[in-house]
């Protein structure tokens, strides 16, 4: 019966390691940084986003290459060197694009470092016609030079949560300009991870039952 007990516990151990493997995240958080204001946030019939700029990407959780680093692109930004990653979207055409490099993580060339859609909605705040705020989720994917560079399969999905400020100092209401940006992108778990891992447990503890039985 102690054998039994304790194969079990050791099964248990087992399981408990492969789900904590099955359910961490990588998050990938896209951010303003030293750009400052720039880009322009219409809200209307349509609500669109366009030039906004983005200089860092936070990587938490990654196999390797964890840390702030620099975006860079064609934006005019605050960041004299490089400048800054672009990001755009538009609510009726479902998309949200990142255009940019990140030089420190081999990324030399402005690339689509985010691509995705807007299916989880689009939620705007307006404050007397003079200040906006958006926020947006759905699903992307990333450049494949990205995931490749933090150790992750070029194939990982991706879910996101995008905030954006956006201020009119002509208090004349949209178009604006966006000030502050954060977009946080957490990997999705493979949805056959937690059956393939259950299936081995349920392999395991007959394995243990024939074994018990045996010897009774």
């Amino acid at each position: 019966m102690k054998s039994l007990v304790k194969h079990f516990v050791l099964a248990t151990a087992i399981f408990g390691l492969a789900a904590a493997s099955a359910n961490a995240a990588t998050v990938i958080d896209f951010g303003t940084g030293f750009g400052g204001a720039g880009g322009t946030v219409t809200i209307g019939a349509n609500v669109t986003g366009s030039g906004i700029f983005i200089d860092t990407v936070t990587i938490i959780g990654a196999p390797v290459n964890n840390g702030v680093f620099d975006v860079e692109g064609a934006g005019v930004c605050g960041d004299a060197v490089g400048g800054c990653g672009l990001l755009s979207f538009d609510k009726n055409l479902n998309t949200i694009t990142i255009v940019g490099s990140i030089p420190a993580l081999g990324i030399l060339a402005p690339v689509n470092l985010l691509s995705g859609d807007l299916s989880g909605g689009v939620n705007v705040l307006i404050n007397n016609g003079v200040t906006g705020a958006i926020t947006a989720s759905g699903l992307d994917t990333k450049a494949r030079e990205l995931l490749l560079a933090i150790g992750l399969d070029p194939a990982t999905q991706f879910a996101f949560f995008g905030f954006e400020t956006a201020v009119n100092g002509t208090g004349q209401g949209s178009p604006y300009t966006a000030i502050s940006t954060d977009i946080t992108n957490t990997s999705v778990p493979e949805p056959g991870t937690m059956t393939l891992f259950g299936t081995g447990l349920l392999g395991l503890a007959r394995s243990i039952r024939r074994r018990y039985s045996a010897k009774a």
